[in-house]
């Protein structure tokens, strides 16, 4: 078993953690003391801009983990059938590393702003 397919494998858990937000759609739940999320301090000031920063972040996230999901099979067929070397090993593991979080970070970054938004349409300073 190379690099490559062991952190792919452990990659799925985290995929998994990705999908929260789609899990509680009907808002009977309030996630934000519970569940991982969006925990930022826009998110965290209102069940309102926790709900609207969930529901805006769901398409997103689901593409990510799609796209995500296809960077790690590219990654392991690579390794799998080509005879990789250490540096190409290194900079696949660190490509699906930055893929994965840098789309984390752009999500959560425009998810704390609608969660904003909500936020000072209702009067709420966090």
């Amino acid at each position: 078993m190379g690099p490559i397919l062991l952190s792919s494998i452990l990659t799925l858990p985290v995929l998994a953690i990705l999908l929260i937000p789609s899990y509680d759609k009907t808002g009977k739940t309030d996630s934000r003391t519970r569940l991982a999320g969006l925990r930022t301090s826009q998110t965290l000031a209102s069940r309102e801009a926790w709900d609207a920063a969930h529901a805006w972040a769901r398409r997103p996230l689901r593409r990510l983990v799609v796209a995500t999901a296809v960077v790690l099979a590219l990654a392991v067929t690579a390794e799998l059938t080509l005879p990789l070397s250490e540096a190409a090993t290194a900079a696949l593991l660190l490509g699906e590393f930055l893929f994965l979080f840098v789309g984390v970070m752009v999500i959560t970054w425009r998810a704390h702003r609608v969660a904003a938004d909500v936020n000072r349409r209702l009067g709420i300073r966090s």
